[in-house]
């Protein structure tokens, strides 16, 4: 379907994620401040998620498919129930916009990427700031959790990437290479391998163990915002602006 038929502007911008349930509803998050969830065989409007004053730069499903939560511009994510379309809650306390919220793989934690040098763990079903995640010199793309949610991986305008221990809040590694900002970072689905996307037109392949880059992937003229492994892990997929 169009953007149109999503009923989303022009120009806005977009973060999209299909619904783990059947795989036929999307939600589509928007710079226009709002995420909407649509059913894609019929083009019907099932929800819409209004609450944000910035726009909104990630959304994901918690792993029960029953949540969703929004990342914004206006230095909040906010936890959605897909049954009602309310906000659960606002998780509060960057200063500055947050551009990514994953949730970890029991949904039982949440972790935020801002804008202001920090990631953030937080406690779903309370709310409560478990965790400030400091080392990055300038303002964080992504962050995720390796999927046991053991580690978790940032992604920094500085250059870099890190490794985490959620737990101690200790940073276990540091992969410098890359040349200019680096929009996101993903674990293999056996984390142990990393993969990286940034602005200077190259995705990078790590060692999780060891920092090692392993290999460069260099053809795209542009900015490669996103990089990720496919299922099995055995081959990755780069997109470019």
């Amino acid at each position: 379907r169009s953007l149109d038929s999503l009923g989303v502007q022009d120009g806005a911008s977009l973060q999209v994620v299909f619904h783990i349930r059947g795989g036929s509803e999307v939600l589509v998050g928007s710079s226009d401040c709002s995420a909407r969830l649509w059913c894609m065989d019929t083009g019907e409007l099932l929800r819409s998620f209004d609450e944000h004053q910035g726009g909104i730069n990630s959304v994901a499903f918690d792993p029960e498919g029953e949540h969703a939560v929004t990342a914004s511009l206006d230095c909040t994510s906010k936890l959605w129930s897909l049954a009602t379309g309310r906000c659960r809650r606002t998780f509060e306390g960057h200063r500055a916009g947050v551009w990514t919220a994953a949730f970890s793989p029991d949904g039982a934690r949440l972790v935020t990427a801002s804008d202001d040098r920090a990631a953030k763990l937080w406690a779903v079903e309370t709310g409560e700031c478990l965790r400030t995640l400091r080392g990055h010199e300038q303002g964080l793309r992504s962050a995720v959790f390796r999927p046991d949610g053991v580690l978790v991986l940032t992604a920094s305008a500085d250059e870099t990437a890190k490794i985490w221990d959620p737990a101690s809040g200790e940073c276990l590694r540091t992969l410098e290479g890359h040349h200019h900002l680096v929009w996101s970072a993903a674990f293999s689905p056996d984390g142990a391998l990393l993969l990286t996307a940034a602005a200077d037109d190259t995705a990078r392949l790590w060692s999780a163990e060891s920092g090692e880059c392993l290999r460069t992937f260099a053809g795209h003229v542009g900015t490669v915002s996103s990089a990720a492994f496919s299922p099995d892990g055995a081959a990755v997929v780069t997109a470019s602006w």
